[in-house]
Formats: structure tokens, C-alpha cells, sequence
């Protein structure tokens, strides 16, 4: 491996690796259950915002259902284009240089020219009207990017990390003309999302939007002596915020089922509708919807076996 990015695995950076992986094992049997339609409109609309887009999480939902909304025509097309991005969350490659290209075409269909494809001119990253990094050159943007992805097929670092770092490279190197920002968070969700599914159903980029002027404070600090630690011990912070809130969140019915099942496999009917608060027909109907999508099963007779959690 012939390029290697600097940073530096600081006490920080060890400690919410540990409380995030910690967090995450919970999420498991979870994973199907969550509000996945509600987090992905909060993610459009926060990886969005971030770059000055002003629909409201209102108008995101109406666009998701194809409803019209009055809001300026490059705005609704950047939601509809992030939407479809991340639906290709599941079929990309985070590897490959091509998938990347793909994704950026998506991401910026009718709004620049050169949609899918390297900058042709020289480029920086902006935090409201101020440059805050000046990019490489764009005769060096392949290169860069090439040995960018290599690193990344190639290290052996913690997925947390790792993807905190390709984020800020890329960045560093802003491969694109416009929309650099929305294609390497929704990079970064891809590469954890391989780690553990249910990054995708994350709605990181909209903390990241909280903390925006953080964000771009981060990116400025890295590329000193540090490297990019700065941005590596933001980013890993807020994917540790990202967490505590979805666990603040109430859990579903089904969420609550799952739950019982994992302390007792063979717990009855009865005894589930006692512990959740429903009745046992709504336990069934529960239960019928669970095992359909293959979060659960049942093994052995129907009084005397037990519940299996699949995922």
C-alpha cells in the first residue's frame, strides 16, 4: 500500500470506537423495525441543509410521496436526486471508483453539467462565504482518488475509523465540481453500512447538521501535523450522539416483542401480550410480521418450542 493518510489514534478516538461498537450490538434484531422512512427524510434533509438547501422535513416527506411542493426547482431536484441516491445504499460497491462516479451522477442529475464526472477546473470547500481549503489540482483529482480507494481496499483499520478517514480525504481532494459534501457522507453511510447494516437507517448527516459550523471547523483544523484526527474525533462523535438518540427514541411494538423474545424464547402468547400491553390477537398479527420478514422464527411444536431471532 503505497499511500497512507495522517492521523493518529488518540485516547478519544479509541474510547467512542469502543462506546459506538458497544451501542451498535443492540441495533441487531432491531434492524428491520426501525422507522427506516422517518431517519432516511431526516438524512436527506440534514445532508442537504448542511449546503444551504431550505426545505423544511415537511416538503422532503411530500416530495418522497410525489406530492407538489412550492420550493425553488433546484432544491426539490436535490431532494429528489438524494432520494434516489441513497436508495442505492444496498447495490454499490464503497471500493469502487465506478460506483463513486454513479453515485455523483445521481446526486446532481440536472443541476451541473458534468454530473458523474471529475472536475475540470480548480475547486475548495466553503463554510458559508469563506474558503476554508483550497483542492488539488484537477489534472491530479484520478490519482488522488485512485490511491484514496486503494487505501480503503486495502487497511486494516477499525470500519469507524477507516470511514472517517476516506470522508475527510475526500473531501481534502473534492473530486467534484458541486456536490462533493452530500457524495461523501452518503460514502462514509455506505462504508459502516458494510460494517453493519443499519447504518443505512442512520440518520447521521442530520446531527452533522446540527453541529454544521463544527463540521467545517473540523475539516479546516485536519491536514495539519494531526492529519485529519480532528475531523476523525468529530465525525465519531457524532455518530456516538447519532446513536443515543435513536435509543431515546420509543421502541415499536414489534421492538418491544423482540425484545421479550431475546430474554425468554419460548415465552407464550399470552405471556407477551401481558409484558407489550395488547392483546394476544395483536401479538399474533405482530408475530405473523416479524416471522414474514424474516426477523424471527418459530422452532418445534407450537406449545412446546421456541422463538428464534434471525437477525
Amino acid at each position: 500500500m503505497s499511500y497512507q493518510p495522517p492521523y493518529t489514534i488518540t485516547p478519544k478516538i479509541t474510547h467512542l470506537v469502543a462506546q459506538i461498537s458497544e451501542a451498535i450490538g443492540g441495533y441487531y434484531a432491531q434492524e428491520n423495525l426501525r422507522l427506516h422512512r422517518v431517519n432516511r427524510i431526516q438524512t436527506i434533509r440534514g445532508t442537504l441543509a448542511i449546503e444551504g438547501n431550505t426545505l423544511t422535513t415537511e416538503q422532503v416527506t411530500a416530495v418522497l410521496e410525489g406530492k407538489p411542493v412550492v420550493a425553488p426547482i433546484n432544491e426539490v431536484q436535490e431532494v429528489r436526486n438524494a432520494l434516489k441516491a441513497y436508495e442505492l445504499l444496498d447495490v454499490l460497491d464503497p471500493h469502487k471508483v465506478d460506483d463513486l462516479l454513479k453515485t455523483h451522477a445521481t446526486m446532481e442529475a440536472g443541476l451541473i453539467d458534468d454530473a458523474g464526472r471529475f472536475r475540470r477546473g480548480g475547486a475548495g470547500v466553503a463554510a458559508g462565504n469563506q474558503i476554508i481549503h483550497y483542492a488539488p489540482d484537477a489534472e491530479r483529482v484520478p490519482y488522488l482518488v485512485d490511491d484514496l480507494f486503494e487505501w480503503l481496499r486495502t487497511t486494516e483499520e477499525h470500519p469507524l475509523i477507516a470511514s472517517c478517514v476516506f470522508h475527510y480525504e475526500f473531501e481534502f481532494i473534492h473530486p467534484f465540481a458541486d456536490g462533493n459534501g452530500r457524495t461523501g457522507r452518503l460514502w462514509q453511510t455506505l462504508i459502516l453500512s458494510r460494517w453493519r447494516p443499519i447504518f443505512k437507517n442512520l440518520p447521521i448527516e442530520n446531527i452533522v447538521y446540527k453541529y454544521q459550523q463544527d463540521y467545517y471547523r473540523a475539516i479546516a483544523v485536519s491536514g495539519g501535523k494531526e492529519g485529519c484526527t480532528p475531523f476523525i474525533e468529530f465525525i465519531l462523535g457524532v455518530v456516538a450522539e447519532t446513536l443515543t438518540a435513536q435509543e431515546a427514541t420509543p421502541k415499536t411494538t414489534r421492538e418491544r416483542i423482540v425484545d421479550e423474545i431475546r430474554k425468554n424464547p419460548k415465552i407464550s402468547r399470552r405471556a407477551l401480550a401481558k409484558a407489550v400491553g395488547i392483546t394476544p390477537d395483536g401479538v399474533k398479527y405482530h408475530l405473523q410480521k416479524l416471522t414474514k420478514a424474516g426477523v424471527i422464527r418459530h422452532v418445534g411444536a407450537t406449545r412446546s418450542g421456541k422463538w428464534v431471532i434471525c437477525k
